[in-house]
């Protein structure tokens, strides 16, 4: 919701009205959520508490980290991953190696910069986003974009 606060009155503004103090009610809320769910991921030889037999990853060999659910990989992280991507263009968390993928329309004071992106947040994300079927989702999503902009603007509507 925090996010979509902020597309509201940020984005769309012009539909919906500017409301600075409720985006800023928005961002602290999302970086309140956000570190409740980065304390949810659990970096492979970390003692989790609530599933000791959980060591290496969802079991394929190639994990660093524990999926959300301790079943694996599952809806839970794909939203979770969506919602920190949306976080990162528009400037509320840091995209990888520290950098800001979009700057927020809303200032440049220290309570607007990027979160910073914690290690065992990247480490999870980085593994999210390298399995197959995201990696080709998101060349799907890229083709669908290249097509819109290649296609002319309709001055009728």
């Amino acid at each position: 919701q925090s996010l979509w606060i902020h597309r509201k009155h940020s984005n769309l503004s012009n539909v919906f009205g500017e409301a600075p103090g409720a985006v800023m009610e928005a961002r602290r809320q999302f970086d309140n959520a956000l570190d409740a769910m980065i304390h949810e991921i659990t970096i492979a030889g970390e003692e989790d508490e609530n599933n000791p037999s959980l060591k290496d990853g969802d079991g394929d060999g190639g994990g660093c980290c524990h999926y959300l659910l301790p079943t694996g990989f599952s809806a839970v992280d794909i939203l979770f991953v969506h919602c920190c991507s949306w976080a990162q263009q528009i400037g509320w968390l840091e995209g990888n190696n520290g950098t800001s993928i979009h700057t927020s329309t809303m200032g440049n004071s220290d309570e607007n910069a990027p979160k910073p992106l914690p290690p065992k947040l990247e480490a999870y994300l980085k593994q999210c986003r390298s399995r197959p079927a995201f990696m080709r989702a998101t060349g799907l999503r890229k083709n669908q974009v290249d097509e819109k902009k290649k296609r002319p603007i309709n001055s009728k509507l």
